[in-house]
């Protein structure tokens, strides 16, 4: 096994928390044998408590025709990847709240791969994650190989978009914002630099694996934790260029997600509504006729958040 490998597989195979690990028995109920793995992410997560906030989860199916019985379901899962949906769920004296979103390994695999052109999973998944159920050996052997996947191609997309000279923690930084500029998204402008700042030594430790593997990026002797981007202006501008597009390409698959999520995600309204005034501290008002027909109600108070500023 290599360096990189271990370093992503150490966090990967915790053991989940006991929460974390009842909602996992809901997704074997409620997918049955599609159900591939199930893995858990995002601020919980990082902030070592499952019980705080809303539970991200990310489920990989076998295939959408063995997770969604209904046509129109299995369609909507393939045009639009991944298909979320919310959970409340009783835990001892408290009340689990999950959002979870559904993915087949096949789209997984390919959403990770330096191949796919938007950063939308492997900008997600170069963070550390931890994997509550595998069904097989072989589920979580391509699951570590996709992890690995994702953080070179994040640092090989953004990496000379930044200074010519820069610490791991500077660099993840960047990256991250790229990623999450390329998304129409509630997040404060200082969320990369708190994600990164949450595991600082696993961000370093990925860097210092991945830098033989990156043309671009040099060590730099002297110090442990600097590197040196080499790059040409020809390079520096296909970067700047490829970010460009992909933040416009990214804002209209959030808005087409969301769209679809008003069909799919059962009380998405009220969960978009609570997690934006999470993070953006801006009022969300949902109308009677919001609720009754979304679809059509719901762009005015859009553009009213993207000018407030609350969507980014």
């Amino acid at each position: 096994m290599s360096q990189l490998a271990e370093v992503i597989r150490r966090p990967l195979l915790v053991q989940a928390p006991e929460p974390i690990m009842a909602l996992v028995e809901d997704m074997k109920e409620r997918f049955g044998d599609a159900l591939s793995g199930v893995l858990f992410y995002g601020s919980c997560l990082r902030q070592g408590d499952a019980l705080d906030g809303v539970i991200d989860l990310y489920v990989l199916v076998s295939k959408y025709a063995d997770a969604y019985p209904a046509w129109r379901s299995r369609m909507l899962a393939r045009v639009l990847p991944p298909t979320v949906g919310y959970l409340e769920m009783s835990y001892q004296d408290t009340v689990l709240r999950t959002k979870y979103a559904v993915l087949s390994l096949e789209d997984f695999r390919r959403g990770t791969s330096r191949r796919w052109f938007h950063s939308y999973l492997w900008g997600r998944f170069a963070q550390p994650c931890v994997l509550a159920y595998s069904r097989d050996e072989n589920t979580t052997a391509m699951v570590e190989a996709c992890l690995q996947q994702a953080a070179e191609t994040l640092l090989d997309r953004t990496m000379l978009a930044g200074p010519s000279r820069v610490d791991a923690s500077a660099l993840w930084r960047r990256a991250l914002e790229l990623s999450y500029s390329a998304e129409m998204r509630p997040e404060s402008s200082g969320r990369a630099a708190a994600i990164v700042a949450a595991d600082e030594n696993y961000y370093r430790a990925v860097t210092r694996e991945l830098a033989p593997l990156l043309r671009a990026l040099r060590p730099i002797e002297a110090d442990d934790d600097s590197y040196r981007i080499l790059s040409t202006r020809w390079r520096v501008m296909r970067t700047r260029v490829a970010w460009s597009c992909r933040r416009v390409w990214g804002k209209a698959l959030s808005v087409a997600r969301w769209v679809k999520a008003l069909t799919t995600f059962e009380g998405g309204l009220d969960y978009a509504a609570w997690k934006l005034e999470r993070h953006s501290g801006v009022k969300v008002h949902i109308s009677d006729r919001m609720r009754r027909r979304p679809w059509l109600y719901v762009w005015g108070e859009l553009i009213r958040l993207y000018r407030s500023g609350a969507l980014r």
